[in-house]
């Protein structure tokens, strides 16, 4: 996994969160309450459907906390989701990239290759 964060200059303001190896590990991007105005899930290196899982929350137990978003890529597509007005994730935000639906007990399926994702927040 490789991430970055960057901060973006005025008048926008904010940071970018990339990650060029999401999977189905659990991955905190911020540890604090943050808001969320647009999110690019890269899907295009997998034939399968892959879901793209975000949580409201600090840790992760994966199966048993409930994702706050999930955001659904067709194979070999990007999805891109912007939110003008902000989501609010009060506690912190953390994702995981999965071909499982559901919230399932247990490991989650990884994606045949590992996804992008880029997450742009103040």
């Amino acid at each position: 996994m490789a991430t970055t964060t960057v901060i973006i200059s005025d008048p926008i303001g904010g940071k970018r969160y990339s990650d060029t190896a999401a999977s189905n590990s659990a991955v905190i991007a911020v540890a604090t309450g943050t808001t969320v105005f647009h999110i690019e899930f890269d899907n295009t290196a997998n034939s399968a459907v892959t879901y793209l899982k975000i949580y409201e929350a600090t840790s992760v137990t994966l199966g048993t906390t409930e994702p706050s978003m999930i955001i659904k890529a067709a194979a070999a597509t990007k999805e891109y989701v912007s939110i003008p007005m902000g989501v609010a994730l009060a506690t912190g935000l953390g994702y995981v990239a999965t071909t499982t639906a559901s919230n399932s007990a247990g490991s989650p399926a990884a994606p045949s290759n590992a996804c992008g994702l880029t997450i742009i927040y103040n």
